[in-house]
């Protein structure tokens, strides 16, 4: 059975390390992926995910329960991500994490073609929305987390979160030619 985030960190607290790898276990995929996408580097992103790691572990006495964890790891992991994007001076932004979905019910080769042109489509496309926009979707989207969580995340209301989702929707539509 797994133990709830709050459970873990708990004995963290109270000095079980072990706990603390199965947090670890638990997020490093989003937190790999969302370092990728600031970096665009496999190097990188690992270097700063264990950074982030780290700098969890010295923090989370800060932790308070009444928030989902997620949350408030994913905000320290975000604003991580977009300091050293700061220091790194780099204005490339490049969203490399977004699998391609292959149960696409058809193995012929002309829906393969279209697919991977699709998947292309919808890159090319997160790549003109201002970052913070394109995190809230991808969070949304592909890591399937709630209104609340994001709203937590990006400091905004619930309903300013729906409204940039709508808009950015709207604009990745736009700009796929109203896919």
């Amino acid at each position: 059975m797994e133990l709830p985030d709050s459970r873990l960190v708990k004995r963290i607290r109270d000095g079980d390390r072990d706990s603390f790898a199965t947090l670890v276990e638990r997020y490093k995929k989003p937190v790999f992926n969302l370092m990728f996408r600031y970096s665009d580097s496999l190097d990188d992103a690992a270097d700063m995910t264990q950074d982030v790691f780290c700098r969890i572990f010295e923090k989370l006495h800060l932790y308070r329960e009444k928030q989902k964890f997620f949350s408030w790891l994913y905000t320290l992991a975000l604003n991580y991500a977009r300091d050293w994007k700061r220091q790194q001076c780099s204005h490339e932004r490049n969203v490399r994490t977004i699998e391609t979905d292959r149960s696409t019910g058809s193995n012929h080769p002309e829906h393969q073609a279209e697919s991977r042109q699709q998947i292309e489509q919808l890159l090319l496309a997160l790549d003109t929305l201002p970052e913070d926009r394109k995190e809230m979707v991808i969070l949304r989207y592909r890591h399937e987390r709630s209104i609340r969580e994001l709203a937590e995340i990006f400091s905004l209301s619930e309903s300013a979160v729906k409204m940039r989702l709508h808009r950015s929707l709207q604009d990745l539509g736009n700009e796929m030619g109203g896919f």
